[in-house]
């Protein structure tokens, strides 16, 4: 028992990290689907544990908090710059230790108080509120509602407004160009709550990017931004859809919700989704309420995550467009949402299926805030749940109704993967039969056993590499040689992929007689 007196010296001697540091970082556990302490593990001790040992093991590896004498057990943060696995095997393998564990969270088993909450069934189909429960949003999200404004009094959304520093709303009226982006017609007010409503205030419904019951800030990690590109009759211009969407772009938002659309596209507007998504936003846009698998603009542009409507027996609804080019599907029909005035009203249409993936995709965006627009897009689309197809209907192969818990799951793990962030060439161009050095990138440390990076070459034989090269535990890049054909002439692009994300890199391999550097 003397062990506990060790462990009770080394506790005072962390006592102002317990009392005075912010709260550590939270991860995923995707083998338990469980959240825990980042930076802490438990260790519990047998009554004859090696006092000497055990006291040298602790320093080597941190400080002990939560002591629990009556439990021979204490929480021990490990120090910056060593791997919890590696710790963690490490005091698992010494004389005395029955056990070292993570240290994991639990949380309140509540449902919101929102009175309309029980009567939305699509927050229910999506798992919503378990998603909820394992909600930990570390920034701020900002959503896009192009549409026909929205009534910013409204009291399930006033709180949920992005605002200047003066307490204005921040947002914009593509069609006069000014900055007031009221709703008058009511269908901007409808996406936004479904999107965004201020859950679990006592009022009204809930919003799918919503509420952690132990978080009591959580209603403000994601926003709304209002931006009127549609009239007070519901209508408007691709242009001035265009120029929401890139001053959306260029003004923070995170997230583009499109509840809009047409039957042909232009290039403008074809040009302003690109616009956007090369700027890192995620562009979500309504399939379309013509019942056919005709396209639907802006929705069918390939940077747009098209979305269908399915109904409470998880079937394709019978006004939703269809086809390989649709991406994923969400509640659509029936759905109960904000309106101008204060009130609530259920609406039916893609329009409502596309804020709920609008929500969800910020709500991953806010947990996980690393990933780029492509692995949110991944993670809803792959995430998603099988539904009933619509007659010989359906969407995109292998793409289903969207699921935000098990989105959130994927988001998370992916935010704790490493991923390739550049891909290199030590020279733009080589001699036929020389060699280019390649650097892979990636945006954090590997882990424990390293980080698998995928290489692959457009023209292998012309230039070739190693399929994968593994960067070691703790180190951001990794090198590759990449060799040419001596009798070979021509362009080549070369690939690098991981943790769910790709970069490219060109060369070209010219005459010996001619170098290009």
């Amino acid at each position: 028992m003397r062990f506990v007196g060790v462990l009770l010296g080394l506790a005072m001697g962390s006592i102002l990290w317990a009392q005075g540091v912010p709260r550590a970082s939270i991860a995923y556990d995707a083998e338990r689907d469980a959240y825990y302490i980042a930076d802490e593990l438990v260790v519990g001790l047998e009554p004859d544990a090696p006092t000497a040992l055990a006291q040298q093991a602790m320093l080597w590896v941190g400080n002990l908090r939560d002591l629990q004498m009556s439990l021979q057990a204490g929480v021990v943060r490990i120090e910056t710059g060593l791997n919890p696995d590696s710790v963690r095997e490490f005091l698992q393998s010494l004389p005395g230790v029955r056990y070292v564990e993570r240290n994991y969270l639990a949380f309140a088993c509540n449902t919101p108080n929102d009175p309309l909450f029980t009567q939305q069934w699509g927050l229910a189909k999506i798992q919503a509120t378990q998603a909820w429960a394992n909600w930990q949003p570390q920034r701020t999200v900002y959503i896009a509602i192009l549409d026909t404004g929205i009534d910013a009094t409204h009291p399930d959304l006033s709180q949920k407004m992005r605002r200047h520093s003066n307490g204005s709303i921040y947002g914009y009226n593509a069609i006069h160009n000014t900055s007031n982006a009221h709703d008058v017609h009511g269908h901007g007010t409808h996406c936004a709550g479904i999107a965004a409503a201020h859950t679990h205030n006592g009022v009204g419904i809930a919003g799918v990017a919503a509420w952690n019951a132990n978080l009591a800030s959580t209603h403000t990690a994601v926003q709304l931004m209002p931006v009127k590109v549609l009239n007070d009759q519901g209508y408007g211009t691709f242009a001035d859809i265009a120029r929401g969407i890139t001053w959306a772009a260029d003004n923070g938002a995170h997230i583009i919700s499109l509840s809009l659309g047409g039957t042909t596209g232009t290039q403008q507007l074809q040009d302003a989704v690109n616009y956007a998504w090369n700027r890192g936003c995620l562009v979500v846009a309504a399939a379309g309420n013509n019942g056919s698998n005709a396209p639907f603009y802006p929705a069918y542009y390939p940077n747009a995550l098209a979305v269908a409507a399915t109904d409470p027996s998880d079937t394709l609804t019978s006004f939703s467009q269809y086809g390989s080019w649709v991406d994923i599907a969400a509640p659509g029909e029936a759905i109960l949402s904000t309106v101008p005035g204060g009130g609530y009203e259920r609406w039916s249409g893609t329009s409502m299926a596309c804020p709920h993936v609008a929500g969800a995709a910020a709500l991953l965006w806010s947990a996980a805030p690393s990933l780029s627009n492509q692995q949110i897009r991944n993670a809803l689309e792959n995430n998603a749940d099988p539904y009933q197809p619509y007659w010989f209907g359906g969407i995109g192969e292998g793409k289903g109704r969207l699921n935000l818990a098990r989105a959130l799951q994927a988001a998370l793990q992916m935010e704790n993967t490493p991923s390739v962030s550049q891909l290199s060439l030590s020279a733009s161009s080589v001699q036929a039969g020389g060699t280019v050095r390649g650097t892979v990138t990636l945006n954090r440390a590997a882990g424990a056993g390293g980080a698998v990076v995928q290489l692959s070459s457009s023209n292998p034989n012309l230039a070739w590499c190693a399929p994968a090269i593994t960067i070691p535990q703790g180190q951001t890049t990794g090198v590759f040689t990449i060799a040419t054909n001596a009798s070979g002439m021509g362009s080549v692009t070369f690939t690098a992929s991981a943790g769910g994300v790709s970069r490219s890199a060109s060369l070209q391999v010219v005459s010996p007689f001619r170098v290009q550097s």
